[in-house]
């Protein structure tokens, strides 16, 4: 029996068989547990065993479901696929639907990033889990949001804003096309550092349904984006796709301002941005959105935040010199209020279950009401007791209690 399928791509190894997922994931099973199953090989990155085809079916179903449960990143950290029925996808900040009381659904279909960022909201060496969603599981949960906004506003935007890299996803394209196919949808946006696209990348994504690719240049000289990066970053051809995609879709540059590291650099790509606004005449949306750094918990702080009144007088100046609007607002990307119900409310206290490990230590991921609560415990399963402590956008932290 030939068992082949369209996300996994089998190698053989010296004592294992070594199962790629999603481009970014594997796992791996010991030859002795497939000979159980009977006489196998490998070719072309498929499975082949000999024996009767429900017999192999059952067996090997049963093997892959648990082996998808000790799935790794190609950086070899533990990784949790996330799929219909094991957990939901609202109240957590790393993967899922993010709702923030308007008509953008926010989208997250995996951590981990291919940069080290300096300023990096999540410190990549600190976290010491991964997660990616099944595509197709998004697109319903992200519909039955959309069902809810639809009744307060008729315009939505999905805004894909993984934690981490959007094109580390192997289906990203299948997911664009079907967040296209919700009703209302007007706008499918992305935030991308752009290191990974191609001329072939951005047309298979706008062919799939993305209108806007937010690019996070945070520099405009090699030496600055390799700083920051923390790797060598191709900024010469990220310029060059960003001049590629204004022929093709919106693009949105989103610089942070790093006080003392890109100051300069703010500058030139603001120049660059008038570039692609000639490129790009009809573009409603703004070229450029220059972003405050700010420092978070488990995040890097490279240079000190900088306070919003200092922020909006370094904009004042840019926006002086260049005859140019700067300091953004929502009505500037057409973002209204449509609020949903939220399912917890700060200080509420709930039972919940655990039902896995969170990004850092002793962080949990507990269940409640079809939504999920992140708590630091020493607790590794079962059930728990706790009090909400946040329940900003429908992002829930609890405290065991």
């Amino acid at each position: 029996m030939l068992l082949k399928f369209e996300d996994i791509k089998f190698s053989e190894e010296k004592d294992i068989i070594r199962g790629i997922f999603l481009n970014q994931f594997y796992f791996d099973i010991a030859k002795f547990e497939l000979e159980k199953l009977g006489k196998y090989n490998v070719k072309d990155g498929n499975l082949k065993i000999k024996g009767s085809e429900n017999i192999i079916r059952r067996n090997f179903n049963t093997l892959l479901d648990r082996k998808l449960k000790e799935l790794k990143s190609i950086q070899g950290k533990e990784a949790v696929y996330i799929y219909k029925g094991f957990i939901p996808l609202q109240g957590c900040l790393y993967f899922g639907i993010i709702d923030r009381n308007t008509n953008i659904i926010e989208t997250r279909p995996i951590t981990g990033c291919n940069l080290n960022c300096i300023f990096c909201s999540v410190d990549l060496c600190r976290r010491q889990r991964d997660f990616v969603v099944n595509s197709d599981y998004l697109i319903e949960e992200a519909e039955k949001l959309a069902e809810l906004k639809r009744e307060q506003v008729n315009d939505l935007e999905i805004h894909i804003n993984a934690m981490g890299e959007p094109l580390l996803y192997a289906p990203l394209a299948d997911l664009i096309k079907g967040l296209k196919k919700i009703k209302g949808v007007k706008v499918i946006s992305m935030d991308t550092n752009g290191s990974l696209l191609s001329e072939s990348k951005v047309d298979e994504l706008v062919k799939a349904g993305l209108t806007r690719f937010n690019i996070s240049m945070n520099a405009f000289s090699k030496e600055t984006a390799k700083r920051i990066a923390g790797i060598p970053y191709p900024t010469e051809n990220v310029k060059k796709i960003c001049k590629y995609i204004a022929k093709k879709a919106d693009v949105l540059l989103a610089p942070v301002w790093l006080n003392g590291i890109n100051d300069k650099d703010i500058e030139q790509i603001l120049k660059f941005s008038l570039e692609l606004k000639k490129l790009r005449p009809s573009q409603k949306f703004p070229f450029i959105g220059i972003q405050n750094f700010l420092e978070y918990e488990h995040g890097k702080k490279p240079v000190k935040e900088k306070s919003w009144p200092e922020f909006f007088e370094f904009l004042k100046k840019l926006e002086e010199k260049y005859k140019l609007k700067l300091k953004l607002s929502r009505s500037d990307f057409g973002i209204m209020g449509a609020k949903t119900e939220k399912t917890f409310k700060k200080d509420e206290i709930v039972d919940a279950q655990i039902v896995c490990g969170g990004m850092f230590a002793n962080e949990r991921l507990c269940v409640a009401k079809d939504r999920i609560i992140s708590v630091f415990t020493e607790k590794i399963k079962g059930k728990i007791k706790l009090r909400i402590t946040r329940d900003k956008y429908n992002i829930f932290y609890g405290q065991e209690i």
